[in-house]
């Protein structure tokens, strides 16, 4: 598989190292980057760095666009320019597929940087998704982690809320955690964010073994103790609604950031 990024910020990086992980040849893959820091880093990788006229030297399955919202379809154009016959791979977030060229093949995605370690969970949408390009993009993806096939593009507002935003959301109730158990942990940090580390990885290998949190919770709590209590607790201030109420302003922010663009 040949891909061409045209941007190699931070979400670039996390699919090319997820591939490069996963045993793709490092000159299986080019980059178009200005920034002379990401170029360093890049070539660092023996990724091959380029120039926007490679694209009509040379035949990619895929060039991913992976530059900010702002120059997306500028930078768009310039790629159907300089090679129509093209699939172009979206990662940038909320801008719809009719939004590009209309000439071009659009598949957009929106991956996570988890892909960078293997476990990214990357949505996908194309108007034709049985086309051997779209088939490329799901191989890609696939490579650095899970896919979901959106049926609808809107959908693709949902996910971002739920699993692109929603690392975020986890990241500040583990943080709470972490901040109590500093707190009893007062003269050493360093071991309390250790500790933390393996808690935090024993929940993966528990849900790994048993996948219903209903079982998983009931396997802690007994009636009347001090699981309960915390419960109960929960439900009084009503955890559901804080996390239902955060993806919902994420979606809402999501579809707020298409609508601008």
């Amino acid at each position: 598989m040949k891909i061409c990024f045209v941007g190699g910020g931070n979400i670039a990086q996390a699919i090319i190292n997820g591939l490069l992980k996963s045993g793709l040849p490092p000159q299986e893959i080019v980059c178009i980057e200005r920034n002379q820091e990401k170029i360093d880093l890049l070539k660092s990788q023996k990724i091959i760095m380029t120039s926007f006229e490679c694209l009509s030297e040379n035949t990619f399955d895929l060039i991913v666009l992976a530059v900010k919202p702002k120059v997306a379809i500028t930078v768009a154009q310039k790629i159907e320019g300089l090679a129509p016959q093209s699939t172009i791979l979206t990662v940038v977030a909320g801008i719809g597929i009719s939004k590009y060229p209309t000439s071009a093949s659009i598949i957009r995605s929106m991956p996570n940087t988890a892909s960078a370690y293997n476990k990214g969970i990357t949505a996908l949408y194309a108007k034709d998704q049985l086309s051997p390009a779209f088939k490329n993009a799901c191989n890609l993806f696939e490579r650095v982690g899970h896919v979901m096939v959106m049926e609808n593009e809107d959908d693709i507002h949902s996910f971002t809320s739920i699993i692109g935003s929603g690392q975020a959301f986890l990241f500040q109730v583990l943080n709470v955690y972490l901040k109590e158990l500093k707190a009893i942990n007062k003269d050493n940090d360093e071991h309390a964010v250790n500790i933390f580390q393996d808690f935090v990885s024993s929940l993966g290998d528990l849900f790994e073994k048993e996948r219903d949190f209903e079982i998983l919770i009931n396997k802690i709590k007994s009636p009347g103790g001090t699981t309960q209590a915390g419960l109960e607790s929960l439900e009084e201030n009503k955890i559901d609604s804080i996390f239902k109420s955060a993806f919902h302003a994420a979606k809402k922010r999501s579809i707020e950031i298409s609508d601008e663009n």
